[in-house]
């Protein structure tokens, strides 16, 4: 009967400590983790630039509200912290203290005093600890826009910014970072104008891809399906009414909007653009007397065409416009009646030949009976007359109209001009920054700064201009239009 006891008391301790070691499979058991969160801007670690560091585009913190959750969904810890300033409005660290172990998931919200976009001040107003935190709270939407309505921002409230982090609580303390991002696109035109001139832009209309609605917190890039697609507000709603002018060998923002996440199967833009140049009008006067050492236009008789000085010898021309200047078409009679041609742009003077001379023997200058026209002309076996000679000018003793030359005195009157110029249905596309592909666009997510550049060149030559529209890091001097 001992034996049995003292058998019976040697297994007992070990059965106990088996016992006292085993652990349920129940789920964590509450216990007094705690939680550090380090919350910063998207923009403090420039991955993307959220804005130029203004609180309005994004740039900082004036209010932070960090909501914890537990894996039944219940809330389990709320802080909201007010008045930020300095470094906080940049990094803020949150400390909470005995949270239960196991999955928790935090849930961000900066700027929600303030922000025009003010739903997620409206859905935290009322929570509290131990209230659910569902698919409700999780999947909430921004007010349905209508019409062309896009997310309003201001320059004068900040700018929401959210973000979602899951994190599981354990033994000790528990370190997170989380990253609050934009909620809206920001979508800019850039126009660069590589041209001598301004450029008025009458027109920028982009394709319907402006969503009516988006979630207030991030959920990868995924739209509501209850979305809608709608046009973009308008040009003038932007401008407000006035015309956007890029000045010569300058760029500047001709539209922007916000818009909530959204996909499309083609991005386009429609653009009108105008110039406006000062016309040089030639005007010009038959003359029916010649004066010494004054400008005219010489136009032979037969062929209406000009002469011209072309590099130290005549020639002639059909237009003024293809001499090398005005001063290149005009020409001075050193006397009335003989004497030599003095070229008003070169000086060049010429005797009797095509050729330019500083000396020679005299020409003859004499106007025709009952005519207008003047025959320049010398003698040597015969008179020899300058003429027109089917585009090349000669002196010879042909007797026709092409020897006669009908004195002009000219003058300019300046006007102005404009021409437009449109363009339907350009293509947006999107340059990989890794592989350098280039792909249309299909998509533009939360806080990204969509920018679109267009480089407009203008040909004064030609009296027209075009415009490419490349993706922002595109953007280079290499383009020509000729």
């Amino acid at each position: 009967m001992k034996r049995a006891l003292l058998k019976y008391l040697l297994l007992l301790p070990i059965w106990l400590l088996l016992f006292a070691c085993e652990k349920p499979e129940a789920a964590y058991p509450e216990g007094a983790g705690s939680l550090r969160v380090a919350v910063q801007l998207e923009g403090f670690s420039r991955a993307e630039s959220p804005g130029d560091g203004s609180i309005y585009d994004g740039g900082g913190m004036e209010d932070l509200t960090l909501v914890v959750v537990n894996q039944n969904s219940k809330v389990e810890a709320i802080q909201h912290l007010s008045a930020l300033s300095g470094g906080d409005q940049l990094v803020k660290e949150v400390r909470f203290e005995h949270l239960n172990f196991g999955n928790h998931t935090i849930y961000a919200y900066a700027n929600t005093e303030r922000s025009y976009l003010s739903e997620a001040k409206t859905l935290l107003a009322s929570l509290e600890v131990g209230d659910s935190f569902g698919a409700t709270q999780r999947d909430a939407l921004f007010t349905t826009r209508t019409g062309t309505a896009a997310p309003t921002t201001s320059t004068t409230q900040p700018l929401l910014l959210t973000a979602s982090q899951e994190v599981t609580i354990d033994i000790g303390t528990t370190t997170s970072s989380l990253v609050l991002v934009r909620p809206i696109v920001r979508f800019e035109v850039i126009m660069h104008n590589h041209a001598a001139v301004p450029v008025t832009v009458t027109g920028v209309t982009p394709s319907a891809f402006n969503p009516s609605t988006g979630y207030l917190l991030p959920h990868g890039g995924a739209i509501p399906s209850s979305v809608s697609y709608r046009n973009l507000p308008t040009y003038a709603s932007y401008t407000g009414g006035t015309n956007r002018v890029i000045e010569a060998n300058s760029e500047g923002t001709i539209y922007r909007t916000e818009l909530f996440e959204n996909r499309a199967s083609s991005y386009t833009l429609d653009l009108d653009l105008a110039i406006t140049t000062t016309v040089k009008n030639l005007v010009t006067q038959n003359v029916t007397t010649m004066s010494a050492n004054t400008a005219y236009l010489l136009r032979n008789r037969l062929t209406n065409r000009y002469l011209v000085d072309n590099n130290g010898s005549m020639a002639v021309v059909s237009s003024i416009s293809d001499a090398i200047s005005l001063e290149h078409a005009q020409w001075k009679f050193s006397s009335t009646s003989s004497g030599h041609l003095i070229n008003v742009a070169t000086g060049n003077r010429y005797y009797r030949d095509t050729s330019a001379a500083n000396s020679g023997s005299n020409l003859s200058f004499s106007k025709q009976n009952n005519s207008t026209y003047y025959r320049i002309s010398y003698s040597s076996g015969g008179t020899r007359y300058l003429r027109d000679n089917n585009g090349s000018v000669t002196f010879a003793n042909t007797n026709d109209n092409a020897r006669d030359w009908q004195l002009q005195t000219a003058s300019q009157s300046t006007s102005t001009e404009t021409i437009t110029h449109s363009a339907d249905g350009v293509q947006l596309y999107v340059v990989d920054p890794v592989t350098a592909a280039v792909t249309p666009m299909r998509e533009q997510l939360r806080n990204q700064h969509v920018k679109v550049v267009i480089n407009t060149y203008y040909n004064e030559q030609l009296g027209s201009f075009r415009f490419e529209a490349t993706p922002w890091t595109e953007k280079n001097e290499e383009v020509n239009f000729n």
